[in-house]
């Protein structure tokens, strides 16, 4: 009876979204009320039927400004996560509820208070023992928590938790897969058992996709319980590490004092696209300092993206038109205001280094170009309104994923006078097209890098060939063909001879001596609709793969452009070895020969250290 009569009080909330009649919502906490009164404290619904009332409390709230209605909602989502037996995703449903009811009523310290909470369960929300599509699955229904908590947290006035809570509640995958790959040193001197014990139970889980939904056949449903049993023994190994003097924050969320270390270079723009209020967190060495951002709504980054990805399949003129309106509204209403408060107002004075600037975008937002906002008919005046005339631009999906590139003993720099470069080029791909251009550029890099070229061309590129090549060489160039999976993000590629070669098959490599990942192809930046705060594209597979610094694309790229670009890259990269100052030199100079054409110069971003 609980069950149906909260069911019933859902129903009555969206009767009431429709016709607006209040009757309708009355009705809904009435029975809402009556399926909590019956249910006892400890039950595993409760936590659910109490997320329905405070929802429907809630409405009332936005409705007639009674602000007992607030304060019930509040309680109601509150008291929800407070049911222990409750599953953590209806507990988390609970405290994302409870967040947002506080905000609300502009009740800033006790969102905070809420969205802590649903952060701290999203890791149980979906464990390692789960299969890799059920964890997107359930993560993909918390999307634009970490805005929320973050723009609820610089509301309270607290910018530095703003970044915590904005780390921690994006990226959980790339968290887990982080922690598969942390530094074991201590650990294995002090508790060698211990070290043992995680690294098997880690080789075997690590990125597995094990049979989601598994059927009843005999075979899917042991894999599943194998699964599952080892990654709950995992987590209780982390759990007894933790135990440990000296082991108390093991694989914890890091604190704000470890997450300034990705700025040691340059500062971090974490920008957050909330209903609460949009932000711009800039993370310096110095610590954290929030920039508002009025005019950057949710609506709007849909709207631009939406439009500027349906522009792009449209004829040259209108992509090229569309692409430089974004250009113009990103600067306007992001870029502008976030170099002008760091002091970066124009070019650096003859001698002087370029600035670098680290972009962490949320959302839909992370399917823009940040780095190339910009008035670009104005790039000539002293004080040109474009991003590209002001500063070099990286971008990084996480700032732990930054904080780890550097630990790994990833440089500005890289060292091109040894050392082999593997190049997988696919002229041909059966149904993708014809790639002439590949073999234009692996002819450029044979004469850049003479005798250094490990190339597998055609047939020569298997699947199993590149697996088994890329351990042996410090960069990697692919110039093939790419599929973006955007509701899968796991199953993008790189189109190959025989079959693809997936982020899965990428993330599960650990390759030590990696450092530039070229990928020459379109679309490899760009994350999944549905899961874009969890930054899962080829890009970030290649940095988790080892590579500290990856060249990629945010849109489809036509193969003369590609030509170009690829080749004055690498030969400013064989003179300075600085990759984020080649990619930025080559989109300025490109841009001088194709202002007219954005999508062409502005495409690559520089990902990494």
């Amino acid at each position: 009876r609980a069950g149906y009569l909260s069911n019933l009080g859902a129903a009555l909330q969206a009767r009431f979204a429709r016709t607006g009649q209040l009757t309708n919502l009355d009705e809904a906490i009435s029975v809402g009320r009556a399926a909590v009164d019956v249910t006892p404290p400890d039950h595993p619904d409760r936590a659910g039927y109490l997320s329905n009332l405070g929802a429907a409390l809630q409405a009332r709230f936005a409705r007639t400004g009674q602000l007992t209605n607030l304060e019930l909602a509040i309680e109601a989502h509150r008291t929800g996560v407070g049911v222990m037996g409750a599953s953590p995703r209806t507990r988390a449903v609970a405290a994302r509820g409870w967040g947002r009811a506080a905000a609300g009523g502009g009740r800033w310290e006790e969102a905070v208070a809420g969205f802590t909470a649903a952060a701290e369960l999203l890791t149980q929300v979906a464990p390692r023992s789960l299969a890799l599509g059920d964890q997107e699955y359930l993560l993909a229904e918390f999307g634009g928590l970490g805005a929320d908590a973050a723009a609820c947290c610089v509301q309270a006035g607290m910018p530095e938790r703003a970044v915590e809570l904005f780390e921690q509640t994006r990226g959980v995958l790339l968290g887990q897969a982080l922690d598969t790959r942390a530094d074991l040193t201590a650990l294995v001197e002090q508790h060698p058992d211990l070290a043992a014990s995680f690294i098997q139970l880690r080789d075997i889980l690590d990125w597995r996709d094990g049979p989601a939904l598994p059927d009843l056949s005999s075979e899917d449903m042991a894999e599943a319980t194998e699964q599952r049993i080892t990654g709950v023994a995992f987590e209780e190994l982390i759990a007894s590490i933790r135990q440990l003097v000296g082991f108390e924050s093991f694989l914890q969320p890091p604190p704000l004092n470890q997450l300034l270390a990705a700025a040691s270079e340059g500062p971090v723009v974490a920008v957050a696209v909330s209903q609460f209020g949009s932000y711009a967190l800039l993370v310096t060495s110095n610590g954290v300092e929030a920039v508002q951002l009025p005019e950057l709504t949710q609506e709007a980054v849909a709207y631009q993206v939406f439009t500027l990805f349906a522009a792009l399949e449209a004829p040259s003129v209108v992509a090229q038109e569309r692409l430089t309106e974004c250009l113009v509204w990103l600067w306007d209403v992001v870029a502008s205001l976030v170099l002008d408060r760091l002091g970066i107002v124009g070019p650096p004075f003859d001698g002087n280094p370029w600035p670098r600037v680290w972009w962490c975008a949320s959302g839909l937002l992370s399917f823009l170009p940040l780095h190339a906002a910009g008035h670009h008919g104005a790039r000539f005046d002293e004080a040109p309104a474009t991003v590209i005339d002001r500063v070099i631009s990286s971008y990084t999906p996480t700032l732990r994923a930054l904080v780890h590139a550097r630990y790994a003993g990833a440089r500005s720099s890289i060292d091109l006078s040894s050392g082999r470069l593997v190049t997988v080029a696919m002229p041909q791909t059966p149904g993708a097209g014809n790639l002439p251009g590949t073999e234009i550029e692996v002819a450029n890099l044979q004469t850049l890098f003479p005798g250094r070229i490990d190339v597998l061309a055609g047939k020569q590129a298997t699947w199993q060939a590149v697996i088994d090549r890329l351990p042996a060489a410090r960069w990697a160039h692919f110039a093939c063909a790419a599929v973006n999976d955007l509701y899968d993000p796991l199953k993008s590629s790189l189109l190959l001879v025989d079959k693809p070669l997936t982020v899965l098959d990428l993330v599960r490599m650990r390759l030590r001596d990696a450092e530039l990942a070229f990928l020459s192809t379109s679309n490899t930046a760009l994350p999944g609709a549905r899961l874009a705060d969890e930054a899962i594209h080829l890009a970030s597979a290649f940095q988790l793969a080892g590579y500290r610094h990856v060249i990629a694309t945010l849109w489809p790229i036509s193969d003369q452009y590609a030509v170009e670009v690829a080749d004055e890259i690498y030969t400013t990269l064989a003179t300075t070895g600085d990759v984020a100052a080649a990619v930025h030199g080559a989109a300025r100079m490109l841009r001088g020969m194709w202002a007219a054409n954005p999508s062409a110069w502005a495409s690559h971003i520089h990902v990494g250290a």
